[in-house]
Formats: structure tokens, C-alpha cells, sequence
């Protein structure tokens, strides 16, 4: 099954909430504190491999750098992306260029499979990570 966009229920949320997550909140490369990922809206899922992507955060002073905590084999990674646009109105996820925090630094895991996840949990994420997403999936692309 691949990854999807999809809006979560009320007892999704609380199984999510059940986890415990927390990622690092950061600016200037430093942790400013640690957040606990709570009632999120949407996941990006791939149900076969139980693998989840959530965006958290944006940078403040890099808006199209993003925060996501991303799920995979039982293990929560903080993983972070910049977002651009190509002259084809394609969407395109790289590796950041300002780092929120230097305690994760692409490639996050050297595991197999970990990257192939990664980029098809981003490009079925899209810009927003919402069901909508769906319609864009042809124009997104990963450089990493």
C-alpha cells in the first residue's frame, strides 16, 4: 500500500496522543524546549508498513523550511525539508538549507528503505498534507 493524506477521527487522535510523541522545538540551531504532538489533524499514512509523517512546524525566519516527525519501524525521527517551487509549478522537497536544529541532519537514518519511505510519505504529503493533496501527487519531487 502506498503512503496517503488523510483527515484523523477523534479516536485516531487519541491513539496518536497515546504515543507520547515529543520532538525538539528549535531556532537557531538550538532546543528551545520539547513539544508533545497532540490532536493532530492529519497524518500522511502507509498503513501496510504502519509508517506515519506528520508536519509539526515551520521555521519562522525560513517559512518553506519545514519540521515533520516522521514514523518508521516503530521509531519517531524529527526530519526536516525545504520547499520549493520549479518553474513548472512542481513542488520539490531538498535537503534544508538552515537547519532548525543541529541534533538531526539529513539523512536522519541510515537504515534501508528509510529514505525510499521518506520521500514517498513527502511526496504523498504534498504542500499541506491534507486529503486534497491527492490531485497533486504527479507534481511533487524529491532532490535527495
Amino acid at each position: 500500500m502506498a503512503f496517503i493524506n488523510e483527515k484523523l477521527t477523534s479516536e485516531q487522535q487519541q491513539e496518536v496522543n497515546s504515543w507520547k510523541i515529543r520532538y525538539p522545538r528549535c531556532s537557531m540551531g538550538q532546543i528551545l524546549k520539547y513539544a508533545k504532538l497532540e490532536n493532530p489533524w492529519y497524518w500522511t499514512i502507509d498503513r501496510e508498513k504502519k509508517s506515519y509523517l506528520f508536519g509539526v512546524y515551520y521555521l519562522r525566519d525560513f517559512f518553506n523550511e519545514t519540521v515533520f516527525v516522521f514514523i518508521w519501524n516503530n521509531k519517531h525521527y524529527t526530519v526536516q525539508f525545504l520547499s520549493r517551487y520549479d518553474e513548472d509549478d512542481t513542488l520539490i522537497w531538498d535537503v534544508p538549507e538552515n537547519y532548525a536544529c543541529k541534533s538531526f541532519v539529513f539523512p536522519y537514518n541510515t537504515e534501508e528503505g528509510f529514505i525510499d519511505d521518506l520521500r514517498s510519505a513527502l511526496i504523498a504529503y504534498g504542500n499541506s498534507g491534507t486529503p486534497r493533496e491527492k490531485s497533486r501527487k504527479n507534481l511533487v519531487k524529491c532532490n535527495f
